[in-house]
């Protein structure tokens, strides 16, 4: 298990959120990108593994392939509302 599979783990586990970069094969660019929730990890038909969860306060859901996320950091996330 390589350190990005342990940093979604325990993010999944543990209910933290996860700051990470993003490789779009689309355009060939890295973006920097959050999930302050991970809520499931899945393999599509292709047994590609996604990792799904929300990106911000309002709920809203994303899936993003796990090989290409880069730097893959777990944060605890505490919301003051």
């Amino acid at each position: 298990m390589d350190n990005i599979q342990k940093a979604v783990g325990k993010a999944f586990f543990q209910g933290y959120g996860l700051m990470f970069k993003y490789h779009k094969i689309e355009t060939g660019e890295h973006q920097q990108r959050m999930l302050l929730t991970v809520s499931d990890i899945k393999y599509n038909s292709d047994d590609e593994i996604l990792v799904g969860g929300c990106i911000n306060t309002d709920g809203d859901y994303r899936q993003f392939f796990l090989e290409n996320m880069m730097s893959v950091k777990p944060f605890n996330f505490v919301s003051i509302d």
